[in-house]
């Protein structure tokens, strides 16, 4: 009688006081052997549960969110409105349609597999329905559903097939999805293709360049691994007789530049006129100053940056941080002042690891007057806000205080 008592007092202080978690075996200052010791922890204190690490809070909250975000499942009623809206012998754009207009894209493999099993010799023959169902599951970014759609229709043997920007439009999306491995097994299929109109265009190269090479985050030795296989394809773009355009061109010039193979992108900068008959624009030279200014080429990078605003283009806001940085840190803190002030009069403000490296590397020459004095200026011409201008100068206070007395 006495225990249950316990039991039920122990019930009641639960209930109203908070309850922390222990997590046995990895709490500091927990080392208990069994069940029993941590059941006794919670009777002294009433304010303490334990649980076993096997059932960790981590893992429980993994478990709520995964539980939250779950989807609702796919509504069969919205399935059975759709197939009785079509006609009894529907075509290919009647299915195409009613794809476009399910409220909810999950169902699109759902209707578009049950189209296929009751005609599909007739709906082979126009890829209408694969184009609207790709479009609809890729932009709703269920991209499994997208893959099991595309797999449905390339595996028909007797179907023709798809047109290239049928297929563009799959390699797009597989891109967008980072599924590298799709899109190239969608390129092979359009290279091996008889039909011409299934054939690999300059779209479709240029689609695979920047899923190859366009995250501009990736570290130099991702862009040095994917080269090589941009390099094959930019051969059998060549050889298969379709002239590469100048997004081709810069794709080329981006991974030598970002792999930090910069002779290489020089040289297929140089050829761009002369043998492929595209002037560079902003964006090509911005990449090359921004990868010489990475190797520590400041003078080549400098070189290109005024053969650049020479021909009047614009550089980027990356490329124009990289040259200032790299002036500064090579000890031309002027010549990198002249070019920040020279950029910020287009629209081209400096970011704050800009700001910092230059007055850095001022007041490392005993110049902290003249870096306070700079900073003052870049306040007023509205380079830098209020906080960030108060952070730079307490900052150059704090380090180089006593250079400046």
């Amino acid at each position: 009688m006495t225990m249950l008592r316990l039991l039920i007092l122990h019930r009641i202080r639960r209930l109203r006081c908070p309850t922390t978690i222990i997590n046995i075996g990895t709490a500091a200052g927990s080392n208990f052997s069994n069940h029993g010791e941590s059941l006794a922890l919670a009777l002294r204190y009433p304010g303490f549960a334990c649980t076993s690490s096997a059932f960790s809070t981590a893992g429980d909250a993994r478990r709520r969110r995964r539980r939250r975000t779950k989807p609702p499942p796919v509504d069969q009623s919205l399935l059975d409105l759709a197939v009785s809206r079509l006609p009894p012998r529907f075509s290919a754009s009647d299915l195409a349609d009613a794809l476009a207009r399910l409220p909810d894209p999950r169902l699109c493999p759902h209707l578009f597999s049950w189209a296929m099993d009751r005609h599909r010799r007739r709906l082979t023959a126009d890829h209408s329905p694969f184009l609207a169902a790709v479009k609809r599951l890729g932009a709703a970014r269920l991209y499994r559903d997208m893959d099991a759609v595309a797999s449905l229709v390339l595996a028909f043997p007797f179907s023709l097939p798809p047109a290239e920007p049928h297929l563009n439009t799959l390699l797009y999306f597989y891109a967008e999805a980072r599924m590298l491995p799709k899109a190239v097994h969608v390129y092979t299929r359009m290279r091996a293709s008889a039909d011409p109109a299934a054939l690999p265009t300059a779209a479709t190269y240029n689609l695979l360049f920047a899923a190859m090479l366009g995250r501009d985050d990736a570290s130099s030795y991702v862009h040095h691994v994917h080269m090589g296989t941009v390099r094959l394809l930019f051969r059998q773009m060549v050889d298969a007789g379709i002239a590469p355009d100048r997004l081709a061109l810069n794709a080329i010039v981006k991974g030598y530049a970002q792999s930090l193979h910069l002779n290489d992108a020089l040289r297929v900068f140089h050829q761009m006129g002369p043998v492929y008959g595209c002037e560079p624009d902003e964006h090509t030279y911005s990449l090359l100053v921004h990868g010489l200014c990475a190797q520590g080429r400041t003078r080549n990078a400098r070189e290109l940056f005024v053969e650049m605003r020479g021909k009047g283009m614009v550089p980027s806001k990356r490329a124009c941080n990289s040259l200032v940085c790299a002036l500064a840190l090579a000890g031309e803190t002027r010549d990198g002042e002249e070019v920040m002030w020279g950029v910020a009069r287009v629209g081209r403000a400096p970011d704050l690891i800009t700001c910092r490296t230059l007055l850095e590397e001022i007041c490392r020459q005993a110049r902290v007057g003249e870096a306070m004095e700079l900073l003052r200026k870049m306040g007023e011409e509205e380079l830098v806000d209020g906080r960030t201008q108060r952070e730079l100068q307490h900052g150059i206070e704090d380090e180089f205080g006593d250079l400046d007395a």
